[in-house]
């Protein structure tokens, strides 16, 4: 009798400590010790009481998986919960007989399970699991998503274009511009063009700076003397929503095997924000050609720096995106920022107060008569029609709601950052 209300109360205490179903009893004491991002395989603890010894780690198995699907578990992709949808049939069959599908293996702690009161047995196990396979199988029964950090690059693309992107060189403490390094140092140019050959062949739009240098030049030339003011003019002009710098390491041996490294960084133009970065020696090749080794070595490392690039991109893409809003005067406006309009607010007051409401986040770096900026301004991923909200929408929104207060503007956008003119 005594061993059959200590059953009752071990599973009432289960049942009230976690999620169940008509046949199990899921424990909550899941833990994630460690997980590879590379592979998606994450290490997990869980324990698990059940009638009998056998029954007890494949309990602690499916507890597992039933924390994954519902309440997400700590250092598994932000302890997010895997499933967002509801299938009954789905749940019954994979907790019968699919959940070991996605188990690389898993070992007990101790030689078996051990008897507790009331005649039950408690498991406490080690599993490596598979995270990726499983989201993967969410997704195909519609009752889960791809997280922004592990969606495969075809269906980012599918949902926003890849970022265009321009190559330059790594300047280190030179005071010579990206185009004077590109003239005169010919391993870095070797490597610029070789990743930004890469960066084409998977099909993203590269800009190239060495035309566009030729194309300012005939312009009317650079409108600064030194090196860094250029720089940011040619980025400023490339349209480009990334630039990549890269750095290069050789050892080049004629009687020996050669190799190089590729060091890149990839910063958001708009903001100068890093969103990935690699390097890494090539294995040693048979060759002394530099554009060789240097093809080699972008192949090596170009996908999955891309997939880093485009990852960071669709998490704009859900969270919204990042612009940079600069407001300033016409020569000869008839108005300053602290002239008072519509209700008696002055035009930065009321672009403030516009901000405020329209965005989700911003940051004012500074204000003048002349002059308002916002460093940093977090835009929704979509407008009030569910359509997909960018940094020239935006602009234009301002612009109608200025109109509305008396308010004559134009806009002009470049690349992330939105330039607006009171006339």
């Amino acid at each position: 009798m005594k061993k059959s209300i200590g059953r009752i109360i071990l599973l009432c205490a289960l049942l009230l400590g976690g999620s169940a179903t008509a046949q199990d009893a899921y424990s909550t004491d899941v833990t994630c010790t460690s997980i590879d991002t590379d592979k998606w395989i994450a290490t997990i603890e869980a324990s698990a009481i059940a009638d009998k010894k056998k029954e007890a780690p494949l309990l602690a198995l499916k507890s597992i998986f039933n924390a994954l699907f519902h309440s997400g578990v700590a250092g598994v992709l932000d302890g997010r919960a895997l499933m967002t949808g509801n299938n009954d049939h789905y749940n019954r069959s994979f907790f019968s007989s699919r959940y070991h599908l996605y188990v690389i293996d898993y070992t007990e702690s101790g030689d078996k399970p051990q008897k507790i009161q009331g005649g039950m047995y408690k498991s406490r196990i080690t599993a490596r699991i598979q995270i990726k396979s499983l989201i993967q199988d969410l997704v195909d029964n519609k009752i889960g998503e791809w997280p922004p950090e592990m969606k495969p690059i075809e269906k980012i693309e599918e949902e926003i274009r890849l970022p265009s992107i321009m190559v330059v060189p790594y300047k280190g403490n030179t005071q010579l511009s990206y185009a004077d390094i590109l003239k005169n140092d010919f391993d870095l140019r070797m490597a610029t063009s070789q990743v930004s050959n890469g960066f084409a062949q998977e099909g993203v739009h590269v800009i190239n700076p060495e035309a566009l240098v030729d194309a300012i030049e005939r312009a009317g030339g650079f409108t600064a003397n030194d090196a860094d003011s250029n720089d940011r003019q040619l980025l400023m002009n490339s349209g480009a929503d990334v630039y990549v710098i890269v750095d290069l390491k050789k050892e080049i041996s004629p009687r020996q095997n050669s190799r190089v490294a590729l060091i890149m960084s990839a910063r958001e133009l708009a903001t100068g924000r890093e969103l990935a970065n690699r390097s890494g020696w090539t294995p040693s090749q048979r060759t002394t050609d530099l554009a060789k080794l240097c093809a080699y070595a972008a192949r090596l490392v170009l996908k999955d720096f891309l997939k880093d690039i485009s990852t960071a991109f669709a998490q704009r893409a859900e969270k919204g995106n990042t612009i940079v809003l600069r407001i300033g005067l016409a020569d000869g406006a008839l108005n300053t920022l602290e002239s008072r309009v519509g209700g008696n607010l002055t035009i930065a007051a009321q672009i403030r107060n516009w901000v405020r409401k329209n965005a989700k986040t911003y940051h004012l770096q500074g204000s003048v008569a002349e002059a308002l900026t916002f460093d940093t301004v977090q835009i929704p991923a979509k407008d009030t029609d569910g359509l997909p909200l960018d940094a020239a929408t935006f602009g234009d929104n301002l612009v109608y709601f200025l109109e509305g207060v008396g308010v004559t503007s134009t806009v002009r956008i470049d690349g992330n950052t939105v330039y607006i003119t009171i006339q």
